[in-house]
């Protein structure tokens, strides 16, 4: 899970509420098509374009909008941009697990779901080369309930983080703790296309775990 530091509403979102008045006030369901669209492509800018959960790489075709807090039951304003995501899984074929927002459905919990709008939300958890998610403290329920409610250590997505984690340190004997620190920064942000690495996380936490402690920050 990688922070997603949220921005303004697209202009023509917001626009479009705006239009508000006594006799017709605006709903989820009576979202333009085109401006749905818009704001579809504009949550995936703001997350580099992988999924608010997961990380995994995502495009229009194979991403949906996410309601972070569930309008069922939470109650919460369907179109608040701050409560909007963009998670993977569009659609799934027969027999494919489910995982992120598709399982994650209507469940919500203040206090046992790590939210990827936390400044911290990263820190909560650690990944094994293999490409498995721990919680990083030992017995942290959050994280525990996150992980399973999210699908997030299921095979499918242990693979995907495996493979991104093991084309980064597949040749890396001869790289120096300076070359690991200089790798992770450039993994830490967006490429020139503003996409983050797929999985980014997952892979800058293993490569942290190769520099030898005594050299690692404070």
């Amino acid at each position: 899970m990688k922070h997603i530091v949220k921005g303004e509403e697209p202009q023509d979102l917001q626009h479009w509420k705006s239009s508000a008045n006594e006799n017709w006030q605006p709903t989820w369901d009576g979202l333009p098509g085109p401006v749905k669209r818009n704001l579809h492509s504009a949550l995936m800018t703001e997350q580099g374009f992988i999924c608010c959960y997961c990380g995994k790489r995502v495009s229009d075709a194979d991403s949906h909008i996410e309601h972070f807090k569930p309008q069922v039951p939470c109650e919460a304003d369907a179109l608040a941009y701050a409560n909007l995501l963009c998670s993977c899984q569009r659609q799934t074929e027969r027999r494919e697990p489910l995982h992120c927002g598709k399982l994650k459905d209507n469940w919500y919990d203040e206090h046992l779901l790590v939210s990827p709008l936390a400044a911290d939300c990263e820190a909560h958890f650690r990944f094994a080369g293999d490409g498995s998610i721990y919680a990083r403290q030992e017995g942290d329920q959050a994280v525990r309930q996150t992980i399973d409610r999210l699908g997030l250590d299921i095979p499918k997505l242990r693979a995907i983080r495996s493979k991104a984690i093991e084309g980064v340190t597949r040749d890396m004997d001869n790289l120096s703790s300076d070359d690991l620190r200089l790798l992770i920064a450039v993994l830490s942000e967006r490429d020139e296309a503003g996409q983050y690495a797929e999985c980014c996380f997952a892979v800058v936490h293993v490569l942290k775990t190769l520099i030898p402690v005594t050299q690692q920050p404070g």
